[in-house]
């Protein structure tokens, strides 16, 4: 026996609670004692102290997926050394803008993993520093600080978004795409994959889905610019895959505004899909390829994690909700089940700091007791 259907609707707390994200971590006050075994393993040269904070930063953004809490240590200590370099420089000296571009970065990170204070702030000191290294002769690094510049922005301009009104993009968010059109060249695609879903998550902020798709758009044109190159990236197709979902929710939760329309039609047996359900459906589509393509390169791959098998497992319950044919339905139902097994014996296997959205625990419970 299926889960009783239930009327289709964007899950809550998935795409859209992903806007403007700060993934928290607990906040380590020390630096690792390991620190300089990862500058020597960044082949520094001796006594280039830029070059060591930049390693520690590098160091950082590597472990941010696998170990979010050592990443944070390591930012800290990228800080603490960028601050110290800052104290005792000669008035005669003159920095390079890789420091610059370290250390506005760092601040960045900092204030968008911990919780302790507010991430204005911490934007403040990184947009000062960043800009301080625009100033410098134009290097490889100009490129890289100008892209750290509009992650900024955008992350400013979220909070400027009006959450009533006409909703009128901000002037910095503006910036911000201008900015990355022109600076996104020969770009390696994890940077272009991250902007994008930067991108893509500030595009949900907004309740015009004109508005919501001049963000969108870009973050799939981006996406589908690396796709171009490196066909089987899996980042990038999972990417993909959260944009549509996206679009697929904007239609689904504007359904919630006729409840009572609903309650009426579940009285009679539903034949065919409204236009917001239909247009729904065909972006869930979407966003089922994408998922299941970047599900099969994530296994060939042997790094299957339980957010492509929580995404794909969304997007199959609101397939499943909008589909009309029972047998079918419940055939769907059963990948659900399926892919949340999957991404449940995932975290316990390996220990994972990862919770699934309540709606896919829900359902599964739910699922099994009429089972």
């Amino acid at each position: 026996m299926v889960a009783e259907k239930k009327r289709p609707r964007g899950l809550k707390g998935s795409a859209m609670a992903k806007a403007n994200k700060k993934t928290k971590v607990q906040d380590p006050t020390e630096i690792p004692e390991n620190a300089q075994t990862v500058v020597l393993d960044k082949m520094v040269e001796e006594g280039d102290e830029v070059g060591e904070a930049a390693a520690l930063y590098e160091s950082a953004l590597e472990k941010l997926e696998t170990d979010p809490n050592a990443a944070l240590a390591l930012i800290r200590g990228t800080i603490h050394e960028s601050d110290r370099i800052l104290r005792n420089l000669e008035a005669s000296v003159r920095l390079p803008a890789l420091f610059y571009y370290t250390y506005g970065s760092a601040l960045y990170e900092l204030g968008r993993l911990t919780d302790e204070e507010e991430f204005e702030p911490y934007l403040d000191a990184a947009e000062e520093r960043l800009n301080e290294g625009l100033l410098l002769e134009k290097d490889d690094t100009y490129n890289k600080i100008q892209l750290a510049l509009a992650k900024i922005w955008l992350a400013k301009a979220a909070s400027a978004v009006s959450e009533d009104g006409e909703q009128e993009i901000p002037e910095l968010s503006l910036r911000a795409l201008e900015t990355l059109d022109q600076a996104m060249v020969d770009t390696p695609s994890k940077t272009v994959i991250e902007l994008a879903d930067i991108v893509q998550n500030h595009g949900d902020l907004y309740e015009s889905l004109k508005s919501r798709n001049k963000f969108r758009n870009w973050a799939e044109e981006a996406l589908n610019k690396v796709l171009e190159e490196e066909p089987e990236n899996a980042e990038a197709l999972s990417a993909l895959g959260l944009c549509k979902l996206s679009l697929a929710n904007y239609y689904l939760d504007n359904l919630e505004d006729n409840d009572d329309d609903d309650e009426e039609d579940e009285a009679e047996e539903k034949t065919s899909l409204t236009k917001e359900e239909q247009e729904a459906y065909e972006a869930i589509l979407d966003s089922k390829k994408y998922f299941e393509n970047a599900k099969a390169h994530y296994v060939k791959k042997d790094k299957l994690s339980p957010q492509i098998l929580s995404d794909l497992a969304e997007t199959l319950l609101n397939e499943a909700n909008l589909v009309l044919k029972e047998d079918e339905q419940a055939e769907i139902y059963q990948k659900v089940v399926e892919n949340i097994k999957e991404a449940n014996s995932l975290i316990e296997k390996n220990q994972l700091d990862f919770i699934l959205p309540e709606a896919l625990t829900s359902f599964l419970e739910e699922f099994e007791q009429e089972a």
